[in-house]
């Protein structure tokens, strides 16, 4: 079966005046409610006369899962089947896996095939909830009222594939899996009893204020430091950190794009901040590196740059350096920025992100009188941290001398 129904509510219409970014993403969910109920499999009717029940009511407990890694092969199989159809992924949150779990364990309990919640009492299905009160009671607490939900269940099938293989057969379950209308998904599977054995629940749905941070479409582990991430909503700058290391510099806003996370085997935390006018919301996501797969270095970097500047000229040789930071291990982007110690020249720009070029150049010295002028810079990566050449200081110095300065052609011939 599949449900989805959509609605805005008043105080999520109030909000949306006030937060104008919110109400731009969310303008073109419709004000009219709209179900659908195609169904999988008949209703079932028990044979169980047990009065005894474990959760009864309309959702608000919390269902132990009961096969983790099966929850997780159906949110891994829905975002492989929406990068198929050039779909963003869902993120999957506890707060839908909890109304999934709920409806599952229920339905396994009370023996019944159904998205809204019973309960059997005397051996009879008592009508407790609708099935979007029950997702509700889960999903949506203020501030982040929910905007839209969807629903499909399914009793029966034994394994991840094989249920999502069924839904995907099926016309109404299979626009709830590709809709555009839902960011984020919870999972709920139960087994061990009922007519059908194996209950399935998946619950789809869209917050009000919040904008999913998803890293590798919400895989739970990865064996490289180069990961995709996906960011829902549309922006003007965001900016990024990992784990708890410092904040890269604003930067325009993309939804989707490459990053680096930090180095070791363990939990990594990407954090990202985005921004629009005065509005700025915070979206994060981890994901577990099964190995550490060696340190990226940053470099094109030199040591030492030399200015002359001749008096009888009025010559400065050369008129200016361009520097080229690279990432040599890999493709990744890092950001890095500048500092400089010396007045008499100016580095620009003083923040970039490779392969971004700056450029070296005296501007304050005096042109009458010979000296040497010595001076520094120093490049710093600001993320991702550890990165191997940070920070890098490169010397500059700049002869002005009382001679005239000549240049030297030589040709270079290249051989085979």
């Amino acid at each position: 079966m599949a449900h989805s129904k959509k609605v805005n509510l008043k105080l999520s219409l109030i909000a949306a005046v006030v937060l104008l970014p919110v109400w731009r993403v969310y303008a073109h969910l419709p004000l009219s409610v709209h179900l659908q109920q195609p169904q999988i499999g008949e209703p079932v009717v028990s044979h169980d006369h047990t009065d005894t029940t474990l959760y009864s009511g309309c959702g608000d407990q919390i269902v132990p899962a009961f096969q983790e890694a099966y929850e997780q092969k159906v949110v891994d199989l829905v975002n492989s089947t929406r990068a198929d159809n050039n779909l963003p992924p869902l993120k999957h949150v506890p707060e839908l896996s909890q109304a999934a779990r709920y409806q599952a364990a229920d339905m396994v309990q009370d023996n019944y095939l159904h998205h809204d919640t019973y309960d059997r009492i005397s051996g009879q299905l008592k009508f407790v909830c609708d099935w979007f009160d029950r997702v509700g009671s889960f999903y949506g607490d203020e501030p982040y009222y929910w905007l839209s939900l969807a629903e499909n269940i399914a009793g029966g099938q034994a394994t991840p594939a094989q249920v999502m293989s069924d839904w995907m057969g099926s016309g109404d379950h299979r626009a709830n899996i590709i809709s555009t209308n839902y960011w984020e998904i919870g999972v709920g599977y139960y087994t061990g009893g009922g007519d059908y054995s194996h209950y399935w629940v998946q619950d789809f749905g869209l917050r009000e204020g919040l904008y999913p941070l998803i890293i590798n479409r919400d895989t739970t582990t990865t064996d490289s430091r180069t990961v995709s991430l996906y960011i829902y909503g549309d922006w003007e700058e965001m900016r990024l950190r990992n784990d708890d290391g410092p904040w890269s510099h604003w930067q325009p806003f993309q939804n989707e794009f490459t990053w680096s996370l930090g180095q070791g085997i363990g939990t990594h935390t990407v954090t990202a901040e985005l921004q629009d006018g005065q509005y700025t919301v915070s979206s994060i996501d981890d994901i577990y590196l099964t190995v550490d797969d060696g340190t990226t270095v940053i470099g094109n970097l030199p040591d030492a740059l030399h200015f002359i500047y001749s008096i009888p000229d009025q010559v400065l040789g050369p008129a200016s350096w361009s520097v080229t930071p690279l990432n040599i291990t890999d493709q990744n982007p890092l950001a890095w920025s500048l500092t400089t110690q010396g007045q008499w020249f100016s580095v620009t720009p003083s923040q970039g992100t490779t392969p971004d070029s700056f450029i070296i150049q005296p501007d304050k010295f005096d042109t009458k009188h010979p000296n040497t002028y010595i001076g520094k810079f120093t490049l710093v990566v600001d993320y991702p941290p550890g990165v191997e050449g940070s920070p890098h200081t490169t010397v500059v110095t700049l002869k002005v001398v009382d001679q005239e300065v000549f240049q030297l052609f030589i040709p270079l011939i290249l051989g085979e």
